[in-house]
């Protein structure tokens, strides 16, 4: 018989063996080694952010204050971009002082009324300002040099060499002197609108664009559907580019015309560039010198001493700096800044630096709104709007916003800057009274919306997708086809509804009928100068004459009898470095990410209206209140 095998088996006891002592010194030093290299790593990184923002809170209130010198003259070099409104990174602590033109303005003001500033130079290196940038700065050097008969010189190595020749020139010729480095260059050589058509690259690849537009000149989404500009859109940016050119000639001739005939002009404009030399001949420029020869001469003619260097040279920065006081009046006035494209971003999401600017949150927006207009001390609010538009929802949002803010009897008054159209007028449109320069863009007043279909394009790729869903039109906005006939229906009816809203709020907010509104809007877009023909603006001006306005409105004589509180308040380095560790930001979708790659083949200003048109895609919805920034050259 077998022997059974019990239930559990036991294994056998065995007598236990002791290992031999291995040689462990070179594992235990490597991992001794890695553990100190990644604290001190850790330490390393957590001194640095520790560093930076000790540093940046040091740097931000050592610079206040400063002490100025009895006789300076005021020196200020652009080169590149300024900010419409405070820089959008607290980050700037820690690199060459960043300011905003209102920042280089509010630094002229004072100064014409400071015996210690002798003078103004403006140095050239390079320039990305915008019409309406060139404009009002223009505007606050006249009024520098007419409000204390103190001089205002202007220099570079060349005009217009990167582009800009005439806006540029029209700034240069607001100075006392234009003065060229030897060997430079004058332009001065017309404006031109132009953007990329990318319908064959689209039908090459199967990729097909399904846009619609309210109404003709609404051509938004034209650089997709089209492979060249339309009709509609070669009329209005035509009279555009003559309205532009128009104004800045007239601000030339009305500085040079001692020096220059309209005739003549006309002729350097068309001819476009010329030497140094050859522009001192034609009296375009006064001087064709060096910069140290430009700053020993004015020197001595302030009688100042060149070898001890007086007067000496301060960075408006460094002056703007030594000006900044407690607020003293008793009254405020609320200066809310609408930059770059309307969205309604998540909680946690923020709208920035997605295209070199700030776009505007409307929750955030209409909240500052509403607490300016809630609070007790704010006789007044100045919105400056610098917006291509964007949501049709954001933008109400910020519109009611508006109108709550007048119930509480308080004027609301708009400012426009670079550009005001589509949803950016949208907003203005329920202002109280409409500040604009002349080449402020505006108007724009339609709809576009749709999507691109890349059925075939999968196809070409023998890529099938597939799936479920419940509801007859659930995958209307899908990209992988096209809108059916319902779903095209649909979106059509939906653009008609936002279209016919846009006219109203216009028709409420200007006094017009609907009619009349419908005549300049077919999504045109208007120079401010046009604007102004076409009732859609009340008056051309700068942002300290919207101030003013605002002040006359409360009750006071000017901006300077209230304090000016600028909202949203530019971020602390310690607050922009939380909130990049904590805190994500408004992203571009995976695909629009590399949509937008083909920026990486142009310049700085073309790479931001590919951005700012792909985070407006992205982040938008599917109809839009949205006026893209045409590049100018």
């Amino acid at each position: 018989m077998r022997k059974k095998s019990p239930l559990f088996y036991k294994q056998p006891d065995r007598p236990s063996i002791k290992p031999k002592r291995k040689w462990i010194i070179l594992p235990f030093l490597w991992r001794t080694v890695k553990y100190v290299c990644l604290s001190l790593g850790a330490m390393i990184l957590i001194s640095t952010v520790l560093g930076m923002i000790f540093v940046g809170t040091f740097l931000e209130k050592s610079n206040t204050g400063m002490d100025m010198p009895d006789q300076m003259i005021l020196y200020y070099k652009l080169d590149g971009e300024i900010y419409e409104g405070p820089p959008p990174s607290g980050l700037d602590a820690f690199g060459p002082p960043k300011i905003s033109m209102e920042d280089i303005i509010k630094s002229l003001n004072f100064a014409a009324t400071d015996d210690r500033v002798k003078a103004f130079i403006l140095s050239v290196r390079s320039s990305l300002l915008n019409v309406s940038q060139i404009q009002e700065l223009r505007q606050a050097v006249q009024e520098f040099k007419t409000s204390s008969n103190k001089p205002a010189y202007i220099f570079s190595m060349s005009y217009g060499e990167t582009g800009q020749g005439i806006g540029l020139y029209s700034l240069a010729s607001a100075f006392d002197e234009i003065w060229l480095s030897p060997l430079g260059t004058l332009s001065v050589n017309g404006i031109r609108l132009e953007q990329p058509y990318l319908r064959g690259l689209l039908d090459k690849y199967g990729i097909q664009p399904l846009f619609f537009q309210r109404e003709e000149y609404k051509g938004v989404f034209e650089n997709l559907t089209n492979s060249e500009m339309s009709e509609a859109s070669r009329e209005s940016l035509g009279d555009l580019t003559k309205s532009l050119v128009k104004e800045f000639v007239k601000d030339i001739m009305s500085s040079r015309e001692n020096k220059i005939t309209s005739a003549k002009l006309a002729e350097y404009i068309d001819t476009g560039i010329f030497l140094d030399t050859e522009a001192e001949k034609l009296g375009l420029v006064d001087k064709v010198e060096y910069a140290d020869v430009l700053l020993d001469n004015l020197r001595t003619k302030l009688g100042g001493s060149v070898a001890k260097k007086t007067p000496e040279l301060v960075l408006v920065s460094d002056y703007l700096n030594s000006l900044e006081a407690p607020l003293t009046m008793p009254r405020d006035i609320a200066l809310i800044y609408i930059q770059g494209p309307i969205m309604v971003f998540n909680e946690d999401e923020q709208g920035q630096s997605l295209m070199g600017s700030s776009s505007s949150s409307a929750d955030k927006i209409a909240t500052l709104i509403v607490q300016a207009a809630e609070d007790k001390n704010v006789e007044a609010i100045v919105l400056r709007v610098d917006s291509p538009g964007g949501s049709p929802a954001a933008s109400e949002l910020i519109r009611r916003a508006i109108i709550r803010a007048k119930k509480y009897k308080k004027p609301v008054i708009i400012s426009m800057g670079s550009m005001a159209a589509s949803g950016g007028y949208w907003i203005s449109a329920a202002g109280d009274y409409i500040f604009a320069l002349p080449g402020t863009l505006t108007g724009s007043i339609g709809v576009a919306g749709g999507k691109v279909s890349m059925k075939e394009f999968w196809s070409n790729l023998n890529v099938n997708w597939d799936g479920v869903g419940i509801g007859q039109n659930a995958d209307m906005y899908s990209i992988n086809q096209p809108f059916s006939e319902g779903e095209e229906k649909l979106m059509q009816a939906s653009m008609d509804r936002i279209y016919d809203m846009f006219l109203g709020v216009v028709a409420e907010g200007r006094g017009m009928d609907k009619s009349s509104v419908r005549e300049v809007a077919k999504g045109r877009v208007w120079s401010g100068a046009q604007a102004l023909e076409k009732g859609l603006v009340d008056q051309m001006g700068s942002l300290n004459d919207a101030l003013d306005y605002a002040a006359l409105k409360a009750g006071y004589d000017d901006r300077h009898d209230v304090n000016i509180v600028t909202l949203p308040k530019p971020k602390t380095a310690l607050e922009e470095i939380l909130e990049l560790l904590g805190q994500p930001t408004a992203a571009l979708s995976p695909f629009m990410k590399q949509q937008v790659g083909m920026g990486a083949f142009f310049g700085k200003p073309q790479q931001e209206k590919f951005l700012q048109d792909a985070a407006v895609l992205s982040n938008g919805g599917n109809v839009f209140v949205y006026e893209p920034m045409p590049i100018l050259r």
